[in-house]
C-alpha cells in the first residue's frame, strides 16, 4: 500500500467495511487535530491511489465520507469470528476433538500484531489482541480436556511470562503442570503469581485460583474444565464483541473470566 497515510486509510475503511468513514475521521487520525491546508486534496488522492489497486467500485464516495464494499468472507475478521463461532457450537456439543483443531485453525489466521505500525491501531488492535488472547485461553482449555497437559507446558511458560496478570494463564500452567507430575512447580507458579498481584494491583488471586491451589497442595485430581459448561456460555460472544469493535473502532470493556474475580487484599492477622 505504500506510504502509513494510504494504510491508515485503508485500515479505517476495512474495519468500518460497509459504513460510512468520514472524512473528518480519516483527517484527524492522518494528522490530529490540527490537518494541513492542503489535507482534503492529499485525502483524495490517497483515496484515488487506493481506488487504483483495489477498484473503483470497491471504494464508494459517501455523504461526508467514504465506504469500503466487502462481502463477509472477504474479511479475515469475519472469516475467523465464524471458525470460534463453529469451534464453540462444537464444544458445546461436546465434540472437544474437533473444536480445539476449529480453534486452531482460527488463531491461524493471525500472522502477527495487528497493524503493528499505524497510529490508528490503538484502541482497535487492543480489542482485536484481546479477542485473540480470549479465544487461546478456550484453546488451551480444550487440550487440557483432552488431557495434553504435558506438551502444553512449554507454551503456557512463555504465555505466562508474556502475561503475567492474566490470570486465567496461569491456572492452566498449574494445572498443565500438575497432570504432569510437577505440583511442586505448580504451586511455586501460584506463589510467583500471588506475590506479583499482591505488589502490583493490591489484590488476592481470585476464589476460584486460591482453590486450584489447595487442590494441588492437598494432592486432590486436577482436571481440565467442563467444555460443555464453558463453551455453551460463550455462545454468541464472539459476533457482539466483533459487532461492537468494527461499528466504534474502541476498546473493548473488560469482563473478567471465570477465573480472573480478584478478591481484595486482606490485611495480615495482629
Amino acid at each position: 500500500m505504500g506510504t502509513p497515510q494510504s494504510r491508515t486509510v485503508l485500515a479505517l475503511l476495512v474495519a468500518h467495511a460497509n459504513d460510512v468513514v468520514s472524512t473528518g475521521r480519516m483527517s484527524e487520525e492522518l494528522w490530529g487535530r490540527c490537518p494541513p491546508a492542503s489535507a482534503r486534496p492529499q485525502l483524495q488522492g490517497i483515496i484515488c491511489r487506493t481506488r487504483r489497486l483495489l477498484g473503483r467500485e470497491r471504494i464508494a464516495t459517501a455523504r461526508g465520507g467514504y465506504r469500503l464494499r466487502a462481502e463477509p468472507a472477504e474479511l479475515e475478521l469475519d472469516v475467523f469470528r465464524d471458525d470460534v463461532a463453529c469451534a464453540r457450537r462444537l464444544l458445546a456439543d461436546g465434540d472437544v476433538e474437533r473444536g480445539a483443531a476449529r480453534l486452531r485453525t482460527a488463531l491461524a489466521r493471525w500472522r502477527g500484531p495487528v497493524l503493528d505500525d499505524l497510529r490508528c491501531a490503538g484502541p482497535l488492535a487492543d480489542g482485536l489482541d484481546e479477542v485473540r488472547m480470549a479465544v487461546l485461553e478456550d484453546r488451551v482449555d480444550a487440550d487440557l480436556h483432552l488431557g495434553r497437559g504435558a506438551h502444553l507446558v512449554g507454551e503456557l511458560t512463555e504465555l505466562v511470562a508474556e502475561h503475567p496478570l492474566r490470570e486465567r494463564f496461569r491456572a492452566q500452567f498449574m494445572t498443565a503442570l500438575a497432570v504432569s507430575g510437577r505440583p511442586v512447580e505448580a504451586l511455586r507458579a501460584y506463589t510467583a503469581y500471588r506475590r506479583t498481584v499482591v505488589e502490583e494491583l493490591g489484590v488476592e488471586p481470585s476464589a476460584d485460583l486460591r482453590a486450584l491451589h489447595t487442590r494441588i497442595l492437598r494432592g486432590d485430581a486436577v482436571r481440565g474444565r467442563d467444555w460443555p459448561r464453558t463453551a455453551a456460555r460463550h455462545q454468541g460472544q464472539m459476533r457482539n464483541e466483533l459487532t461492537l469493535l468494527r461499528s466504534t473502532g474502541s476498546r473493548l470493556p473488560w469482563k473478567p473470566g471465570p477465573t480472573m474475580k480478584m478478591s481484595p487484599l486482606k490485611p495480615p492477622p495482629s
